[in-house]
């Protein structure tokens, strides 16, 4: 229980301190940009709560979301910005991944499971634990062509 606090006063803290970014058009060699941030967020949903690989996959499968729907926010808000300036936004010259803090599980050297890497559950004196985070993150900074 006291897990699933921490855990969650961690994320919402997170979530106050992450904010979308402005667009930020700068001038450059081939012509002007928009740069925007979008956040993503995918329920870990595991077909065996009790199964490190179960949990392991679906921790995979709701970061893959997360990053389309942080893509998707990122899209909206540079569609915004550019015709707020009166550009028309152009493709997308680079992605970013931003990260949202050491407190959400994922995949990702920086972002380990309770027990490590990749490892949620964790048997001691015979008693098995596994630990299923609620949800998965993606930051992403998206900078598009403008013009």
């Amino acid at each position: 229980m006291q897990v699933r606090l921490v855990l969650g006063v961690a994320m919402v803290a997170a979530l106050l301190v992450t904010t979308p970014a402005g667009a930020v058009p700068a001038p450059t060699s081939s012509g002007d940009t928009v740069t925007a941030t979008g956040i993503g967020q995918a329920p870990v949903v595991p077909k065996n709560r009790l199964s490190n690989a179960s949990i392991v996959a679906a921790v995979d499968r709701a970061h893959k979301a997360a990053i389309a729907a942080a893509l998707k926010e990122a899209h909206e808000y540079a569609l915004e910005y550019s015709k707020a300036v009166g550009l028309t936004l152009g493709s997308v010259i680079s992605v970013s991944d931003a990260q949202s803090g050491p407190f959400f599980y994922g995949p990702g050297p920086a972002i380990p499971g309770p027990f490590g890497l990749d490892k949620y559950c964790h048997t001691v004196k015979k008693v098995h634990r596994c630990v299923v985070p609620p949800s998965d993150f993606a930051t992403l900074t998206v900078t598009y062509s403008a013009g």
